[in-house]
């Protein structure tokens, strides 16, 4: 129990720079993120101003800053607002 506990902290220091995303996870995204977009405005074209406009606002936050982790943050959000429920 004592290693445990000692352990814990230890982890979860590690833990941010485990989860850091990378360029390569990034540029991923981007594609994943285009890539369902366009499935949606193929299956519903009215939609494609609205989508147009999420790309837009994940565009800006990568304009705005150079954290990649706020960045991915930014796609994994408008990447589960595009993904079929």
């Amino acid at each position: 129990m004592r290693r445990l506990l000692l352990a814990l902290p230890l982890l979860l220091m590690a833990a941010p720079a485990a989860f850091a995303c990378t360029e390569d996870e990034l540029q991923a995204k981007a594609i994943q993120l285009s890539d369902l977009v366009k499935t949606i405005v193929a299956s519903d074209p009215s939609k494609a101003d609205a989508w147009r406009e999420k790309q837009i606002q994940v565009d800006r936050t990568a304009e705005r800053t150079t954290n990649l982790d706020e960045i991915c943050a930014a796609y994994d959000k408008a990447i589960s607002e595009a993904k079929p429920q």
